[in-house]
Formats: C-alpha cells, structure tokens, sequence
C-alpha cells in the first residue's frame, strides 16, 4: 500500500470512529434531554480535578426535585473555568428515575456541544481522506 493510501486509510478510519461517537454522544444526550425534569438548583461546591493538561472543575448542586427530594449531586462534564461557581442559581436537568444523573442546562452540560464537535471533526477527518484518494487515483 502507498503513503497516500495509508493516508486515505487513517484519516478515513479516524473519521468514521469520531463521527461515531459524535453521533454516539448526541443520541445519547437526546435520549437525556427527552426524559429529564428541570428543576431550580443552588452550587454549593467545586470538585476540582488535576492531570497533566491543568485543572477542571466540576459543578456540585443543590436542588429539590419535582417530587420533593432534596439532592446533591455532581455535574457530569467538568471544565475551567467551571460550568457554575458555588452561591450561583442554575437550572438543571435530571433523570427522575435517578435524580443523581443531572447536568446544568447549558451547551456543555446538554451534551450536543461536544457530541457535534466530534461529529464534525469526524466527518471532515473522512473528507480529507476520501479527497487524499480521489486526488491520488487522479
């Protein structure tokens, strides 16, 4: 096999892996969004998390779900700077089945952002790799 057909081999195989679980994650965040409650909640904390790429925070709530629960619960997605700052009022979504299961109702925490950047990328990535062989075989 060619350089070229190597290349058009990896950038299409890494297309197809990130386009699936781009469209992966946005099934799934749909699938949240379609069974979850809103509810008022209040951050009462920060989590942070180190590794080598620097610090992210995770967002710890407070909320009362529609059935009269009192829940603390941690944010799923971490970030810097955090999705909210302790003293802040959020809405949050929740599983009610697991009240546990929250997110804050934001781009980030609604899951959609991140699963349409991998689709993105994934799709641009197969692209380039299908382009990389048309123009090889031309």
């Amino acid at each position: 096999m060619s350089e070229s057909g190597i290349a058009t081999a990896v950038l299409g195989g890494l297309g197809v892996i990130f386009a699936l679980l781009g469209a992966g994650l946005l099934v799934n965040a749909r699938d949240f969004r379609r069974r979850a409650l809103r509810a008022q909640g209040n951050v009462v904390g920060l989590r942070r998390s180190s590794s080598s790429e620097g610090d992210v925070f995770y967002s710890i709530v407070r909320f009362t779900t529609a059935y009269g629960q009192a829940v603390e619960a941690e944010t799923r997605f971490a970030s810097n700077p955090p999705p909210a700052r302790p003293g802040q009022t959020v809405t949050v979504m929740y599983d009610p089945s697991d009240p546990h299961r929250m997110r804050i109702d934001t781009p980030l925490g609604r899951g959609s952002l991140l699963g349409g950047i991998f689709l993105g990328v994934g799709l641009v990535l197969l692209l380039v790799g299908v382009g990389v062989g048309v123009a090889t075989l031309l």
